[in-house]
């Protein structure tokens, strides 16, 4: 007799794929934008997954619907073929892809959402701001002088 795996740990393995995708997309573009619909989301994470994409797709569609309301990525268009969205360069989201563990950043949304309250996305923002200050100050003093040409 096999052993039913656990819904909530799959949804969560799914959520995992899926930010480890948005990674990869943020770590790999070239542009000011990436954008991704749900059913290509499902459809990869099933080749990872050797499952069904339609099992998949419920939960990604939901997790993608989930970010928008937090206001972590956006709907850039709407279509017969459904939602397509996007998430911009220099963005909060985008950063905090760029410089966390996936697993990371599944727990500062889970912690968001079950918080919920006027903090806003204040955990998102601070860690952010960090990054973004962290950066600047590797290139440029307070002066907004390039330092690499100082003697």
């Amino acid at each position: 007799m096999t052993i039913p795996e656990n819904p909530m740990m799959d949804s969560r393995k799914v959520k995992v794929l899926i930010l480890q995708m948005l990674k990869d997309m943020v770590s790999n573009a070239k542009g000011q934008l990436i954008t991704f619909r749900p059913a290509k989301v499902a459809q990869d994470i099933s080749i990872w997954t050797r499952k069904s994409p339609r099992s998949e797709s419920v939960i990604v569609r939901n997790f993608l619907e989930e970010l928008v309301e937090l206001g972590l990525i956006r709907v850039i268009k709407r279509s017969a073929r459904g939602k397509v969205y996007g998430i911009e360069r220099g963005t909060e989201f985008w950063l905090i892809l760029e410089h966390n563990n996936v697993h990371d950043v599944l727990s500062l949304i889970d912690g968001y959402r079950t918080k919920r309250s006027n903090t806003s996305i204040n955990m998102f923002r601070q860690l952010t701001n960090a990054q973004k200050i962290n950066l600047m100050h590797t290139a440029m003093d307070g002066g907004g002088r390039d330092l690499s040409n100082d003697s």
